[in-house]
């Protein structure tokens, strides 16, 4: 597999994090992801981690340097040699990823998953369906749903068997590759 940078994009709870893990131990590449580094940033700024307060603060460090921002997410792996990226959720941090890691290629693959089962997994992390309204309807949601979603060069499901999603998208990045 020739290196680029595999991006992950989803709503909450849509199963982005599982996949992109298993994506990085099958091809042996390393992963980062945005939602560890907000958390960093949450913590780094002692303010109380909420699904809410992790969004602003994600929104936040785009609003100032989106790009300062996708660079310091990638700094802390070598992406030459392949990465990928857990957590894309605005538009401006893709255009940044594509600038810092050119000539290299990204790929966003958006993560679908039944509705149903997406409340479920929430829930079960502890969300209420009233913060989970919430969360969804935060501005940094509005990107994932509509430009993220719609720019993907692939979508695949995340409420099925993590391995048989894996398959699909080592697949289609072989196809995709030999072209």
């Amino acid at each position: 597999m020739n290196p680029c940078v595999i991006a992950l994009s989803s709503r909450i709870g849509a199963g982005k994090s599982t996949i992109a893990r298993a994506v990085s131990e099958r091809l042996g590449w390393p992963r980062v992801s945005f939602g560890e580094y907000v958390r960093k940033a949450a913590c780094n700024q002692g303010v109380q981690e909420s699904r809410t307060t992790l969004q602003e603060v994600g929104e936040s460090l785009v609003k100032q340097d989106a790009a300062g921002f996708a660079g310091a997410v990638l700094s802390k792996v070598n992406f030459k040699s392949g990465a990928v990226v857990d957590g894309v959720r605005h538009m401006e941090v893709l255009h940044a990823l594509q600038n810092v890691v050119a000539p290299f290629l990204v790929y966003l693959i958006y993560v679908e998953t039944d509705e149903q089962a997406r409340i479920q997994r929430l829930t079960e992390r502890g969300m209420t369906e009233n913060e989970i309204k919430v969360a969804d309807s935060h501005s940094t949601e509005v990107q994932v749903w509509g430009a993220l979603r719609e720019n993907a060069s692939l979508r695949v499901r995340g409420d099925g068997d993590a391995s048989g999603t894996v398959d699909i998208i080592l697949e289609w990045l072989k196809n995709r590759q030999r072209d």
